[in-house]
């Protein structure tokens, strides 16, 4: 198999995503509960432990290729379209922490939910959750998508399931060389456009 993600960049990923699900299960209902101070002191750490977190993985795991572990070709393109995706998903779990603490701020300021600066900030806070959703399921259908061509990327990350080589299964060979097309054809069409 190819070169396994080391076992600090294994820990930041699966501990993430448990203090992740963890903020998603314990999110405040209404506006009104941070009138309770141990609640309003808590969730102000536990956004700002989020955010140094996410920031310091983004740090340490943008030193690694996007297909940490691939033991097949990975066209640029397939590259560039997922590293893309990690972007996104980094600067929307950054959002989704510092929205939050300006929430906390602005409420600490006596700034409630009938004025414009908490709307806007309600209402970016919301649109980063709701955007994380969306770009987590991506990542979670690449990565199983990825499983079952058998490329090793998922064996880099994951435990379990793991992946023994290039799937041979004729659905799966014709699938991947549709992919491989589809690359081959966007890739000629861009540089036709260049010209």
């Amino acid at each position: 198999m190819g070169t396994q993600h080391t076992f600090l960049g294994k820990s930041l990923h699966w501990g993430f995503v448990l203090l992740y699900a963890y903020g998603i299960f314990k999110q405040i209902d209404d506006l009104s509960q941070l009138e309770e101070a141990a609640l309003l002191r808590f969730e102000i750490i536990f956004a700002s432990v989020f955010l140094l977190l996410v920031v310091i993985r983004y740090g340490y795991m943008r030193r690694f290729e996007t297909f940490q572990g691939s033991v097949v070709p990975i066209h640029r393109y397939h590259k560039r379209f997922a590293r893309l995706m990690h972007v996104a998903m980094y600067l929307c779990l950054i959002l989704l922490p510092v929205t939050g603490l300006a929430i906390a701020w602005l409420y600490t300021q006596g700034i409630g939910e009938d004025q414009l600066a908490m709307d806007v900030a309600i209402g970016l806070h919301e649109f980063s959750a709701d955007l994380s959703y969306v770009l987590i399921a991506i990542h979670l259908v690449a990565a199983l998508y990825s499983r079952i061509k058998g490329e090793g990327v998922w064996t880099s990350m994951v435990p379990v399931f793991t992946e023994r080589g290039p799937s041979n299964n004729e659905y799966v060979v014709k699938v991947e060389a549709m992919e491989h097309e589809v690359l081959r054809k966007a890739e000629e069409l861009i540089v036709s456009r260049k010209k």
